[in-house]
């Protein structure tokens, strides 16, 4: 039978009975690794995923994939990405976000079910605005990236809440990626809990590493469609995840190793903390000062004398 698996997972969807629940699902069609190439300055980040692929129907059922890749541009130099605007509550975080790659994989039930779950992959550049607290400072300090994360994510994701319950937990599960013998990245998840709770969470999975001494690169992978406690399909999602994290690895240049080099002179220990607890969610934005601001009425001049009206 195996020798029928082209067919038997070949993405095209029929229309049929909602209820159907597959016993299996399997994606992307086309599963071989590809070596993919992000150009960052003089520094090149490397991670091996396949080509993602539509799933096709005459009825309307089908998926396309609408996807952002940032080929041989260099992305740190190109300029006009995408932005990404914070829809939260908080405060302005002074980041400004640039989303440079996506990519969907979708997975089909067998003998043309159609899509089933999928796995979204989003790449951001974040760098430091005018007026930010982290402006002057240098995010391959790691203790400067890490607190660089640590608002980056209160701001995207903390004051998302309602009444005084937190709609995102995070991070969880934190470790450290090591990219390269220099630039370590951070891997952990976010818990979405507004509909399913604490114990039934939808996930996304994050890494995040700095690039240069004002630039760090946020990779989400989303997760939050598929049922996390459905083994049939949330296996298959996780281990594609999982594969591409696990083949992630930077060759850094000679002028981002200089730059790198100059904080450990005076920071021995580059590494990043192995534990990293829940940021203290939800976050509540201060409300303005109601109290009217006291003004002076003395008259400085007879003929500019205005009535005082409290």
């Amino acid at each position: 039978m195996a020798m029928f698996d082209w067919l038997k997972f070949f993405p095209f969807s029929v229309e049929r009975d909602s209820k159907h629940k597959p016993t299996e699902i399997r994606g992307p069609y086309f599963s071989k690794p590809r070596l993919n190439k992000w150009l960052l300055g003089d520094t090149s980040f490397y991670f091996n995923a396949p080509w993602s692929n539509p799933v096709f129907s005459f009825d309307g059922s089908g998926s396309a994939v609408d996807a952002i890749r940032p080929g041989s541009a260099n992305i740190l130099a190109k300029g006009g990405w995408g932005r990404v605007y914070n829809n939260s509550d908080g405060p302005r975080d002074y980041w400004n976000q640039e989303v440079f790659y996506e990519n969907t994989w979708y997975f089909t039930a067998p003998w043309f079910g159609g899509m089933k779950e999928w796995l979204t992959t989003r790449a951001i550049l974040v760098s430091t605005e005018n007026g930010s607290k982290f402006e002057r400072s240098n995010l391959f300090h790691p203790r400067t990236f890490e607190m660089a994360c640590s608002d980056y994510f209160d701001h995207a994701y903390g004051y998302r809440r309602s009444g005084k319950q937190p709609h995102f937990r995070g991070p969880v599960n934190w470790s450290v990626l090591p990219l390269s013998e220099s630039i370590q990245g951070a891997l952990f998840d976010l818990h979405f809990i507004a509909n399913g709770g604490r114990d039934n969470p939808s996930l996304t999975r994050v890494v995040s590493y700095p690039i240069t001494a004002q630039n760090f690169i946020v990779i989400y992978f989303d997760l939050r469609g598929v049922d996390l406690q459905n083994e049939i399909r949330a296996k298959p999602l996780f281990a594609l995840c999982d594969s591409i994290i696990d083949s992630m690895h930077l060759k850094v240049g000679k002028s981002t190793q200089a730059q790198w080099d100059q904080v450990k002179a005076t920071c021995p220990d580059m590494s990043l903390t192995e534990s990293f607890g829940e940021l203290p969610w939800p976050l509540i934005k201060e409300k303005p000062n109601k109290k009217p601001k006291e003004r002076d009425i003395t008259p400085s001049d007879e003929a500019k004398r205005m009535p005082f009206k409290p």
